[in-house]
């Protein structure tokens, strides 16, 4: 039953995102990458440092997620 209504969450969460698209987020340089396995496929999300030393933890493509290395700038180094 947990595996079931985990496998909803997520599939929800997927639809959510496809739905949506995905947030430009605030400029900044990526500090942090990252890709999570959900069963469905992968998530992928890169940390941000704006100029004010907030971050922020965005989901983006995979394409933005191959594109942006840490050090970067976002969002021009997007494919947007």
């Amino acid at each position: 039953m947990k595996r079931l209504t985990g496998i909803a969450v997520a599939v929800a969460l997927l639809a959510l995102v496809s739905a949506c698209g995905y947030d430009e987020g605030p400029a900044g340089r990526v500090i942090d990458k990252d890709a999570a396995y959900t069963g469905l496929g992968y998530i992928h999300t890169l940390t941000v440092r704006t100029a004010d030393g907030e971050e922020a933890e965005l989901n983006v493509s995979r394409l933005d997620h191959h594109l942006c290395y840490r050090g970067s700038a976002y969002p021009s180094c997007t494919a947007r």
